[in-house]
């Protein structure tokens, strides 16, 4: 199993969460991915390469987890986890 934790800087903090995008490119026939909000899933993904995207996007406060789980994979193999969000920081944009 291979996991990546997506949390808020701090813990007053609120992300709007537009797209994930996954790639494990070596993960054999079989494996699974899912992505999950304080435990529940969000959308299953598939494991070799996929985006999670669209309405309504994910809300994440300061208090909340998202996870990306691989399962099934080999050891050895690399996932990625690219997000895209927005913040509310207007200075930054």
């Amino acid at each position: 199993m291979a996991l990546v934790t997506i949390k808020t800087r701090t813990r007053l903090q609120t992300w709007t969460i537009t797209q994930v995008s996954v790639e494990m490119a070596t993960a054999p026939i079989g494996a699974t991915c899912e992505l999950r909000r304080n435990s529940f899933l969000v959308t299953p993904l598939i494991s070799t390469g996929d985006a999670a995207s669209g309405d309504p996007p994910v809300i994440l406060r300061g208090s909340d987890v998202c996870t990306v789980r691989w399962a099934g994979a080999t050891p050895g193999d690399v996932g990625r986890v690219l997000i895209f969000f927005d913040d509310g920081n207007e200075a930054q944009k």
